[in-house]
C-alpha cells in the first residue's frame, strides 16, 4: 500500500509542477504579446487620406466583417437609394426584393452584381416570360464575384499593413525553464530508490517515467505557450479609429432618430457601425435577411 501512495504521491507532485510552470510561461507570453501589441500601436503612423482611400468594402473587411455582413451594407444603400424593394410591402412575413428604379452612378461592382441578381428575371434573360417576375429573398442572393472582390481587398489589406497572416505567433517568446518540474523531477529520485529497496519494480519504473517526464518540461526546446497575434495590426486599428472619429455623426447609437441616413452614407455607417444601421433604414431588411426555420408540425405516423 506505502509503494501505490510513494507512486500516487509523485505523480500529483508532477502534475502540479507542470500547472506551476505552464502558469508562469503563460503569464511571460501574455507579458510578451501586450508588449508586442502595446508596440505596434504606438508605432503606428496613419495618412490622413487612407481612410477616404480605403473606402466602406475594406473599412468592413478590417472591421472583421465577413462577406454575409458587408452584403448588408450593399442592400443598405441599394434600399437607400430606391434601386431595391420588397415586392410585398403591406403584408408580413418573409418577402422577396427587386431592383427598381436607376442603379446609383457610382456603384462598384459588388453593388452592380446584387442589384443584376435582384432583376426581375425577364429582363436578366428575355426568354423568360414576365410571370416569372417574383424577386429574390436576401438569403438568396448572391454577388457572383463577392468572394473575389473580398479577396481582393484583403490582400490588399495585408500588402499595406494593415492586417496580417491569422495564426501569426508572437516573435521572441522568452524560454523559461521550469523550476517547479525541476523540483518535481529530483522528488522523483528518492521515490524510484525507495520503490527498488522494496522490490516494486514495475512501480518504480512508472514513477522512473514520471520524473523523466518532469525532467523534459524542465527544459523545453521551443515556446511552450504560444500567443497569436490579432489579426489587424496596429495600423489597422489606427485606421479604424480615425474612421470612427472621422464620421461619429453616422453611429446610431448617437444620432437622432429623426435624421434619416443618406444613401452615401450607408455603406460608410454599416460598415464601421455594423447591421444596427439596417433598422434605421429600413427594419424589414434584417426582418428578411435570415432563411427562416422550417416549421415541423406532427402528423399521423410522426
Amino acid at each position: 500500500m506505502t509503494d501505490w501512495l510513494i507512486l500516487a504521491g509523485c505523480f500529483v507532485i508532477a502534475f502540479t509542477a507542470w500547472l506551476l510552470d505552464d502558469k508562469v510561461r503563460g503569464a511571460a507570453a501574455d507579458a510578451c504579446l501586450a508588449a508586442f501589441v502595446a508596440e505596434d500601436r504606438n508605432s503606428a503612423v496613419v495618412e490622413p487620406h487612407v481612410v477616404e482611400r480605403l473606402g466602406p468594402l475594406a473599412l468592413g473587411v478590417l472591421n472583421g466583417q465577413d462577406h454575409w455582413a458587408v452584403q448588408q451594407g450593399v442592400v443598405a444603400r441599394l434600399v437607400a437609394a430606391g434601386a431595391l424593394h420588397r415586392t410585398s410591402p403591406d403584408r408580413s412575413g418573409q418577402k422577396r426584393w427587386m431592383s427598381g428604379g436607376r442603379l446609383p452612378e457610382d456603384a462598384d461592382d459588388f453593388e452592380r452584381e446584387l442589384w443584376t441578381e435582384a432583376l426581375p428575371p425577364h429582363v436578366r434573360d428575355p426568354a423568360r416570360s414576365p410571370g416569372q417576375s417574383r424577386g429574390e429573398y436576401l438569403w438568396e442572393m448572391r454577388a457572383p464575384n463577392a468572394w473575389r472582390q473580398m479577396g481582393a481587398v484583403e490582400s490588399r489589406l495585408a500588402r499595406e499593413g494593415f492586417t496580417r497572416p491569422r495564426f501569426e505567433t508572437v516573435p521572441g517568446l522568452p524560454l523559461l525553464w521550469g523550476r517547479w518540474s525541476a523540483i518535481a523531477a529530483a522528488a522523483a529520485v528518492p521515490a524510484v530508490t525507495v520503490l527498488l529497496l522494496d522490490h516494486a519494480w514495475v512501480r518504480a519504473g512508472l514513477a522512473f517515467v514520471i520524473g523523466a517526464m518532469a525532467l523534459r518540461k524542465v527544459f523545453p526546446d521551443g515556446p511552450t505557450m504560444p500567443r497569436h497575434l490579432p489579426t489587424v495590426t496596429g495600423k489597422g486599428e489606427a485606421v479604424l479609429r480615425t474612421a470612427r472619429e472621422r464620421h461619429a455623426e453616422l453611429d446610431p447609437a448617437t444620432r437622432p432618430a429623426t435624421e434619416p441616413y443618406d444613401q452615401g452614407q450607408v455603406r460608410m455607417a454599416v460598415a464601421l457601425f455594423g447591421s444596427a444601421v439596417l433598422y434605421r433604414v429600413d427594419d424589414r431588411i434584417m426582418a428578411d435577411w435570415f432563411r427562416p426555420e422550417p416549421e415541423f408540425v406532427d402528423g399521423p405516423g410522426d
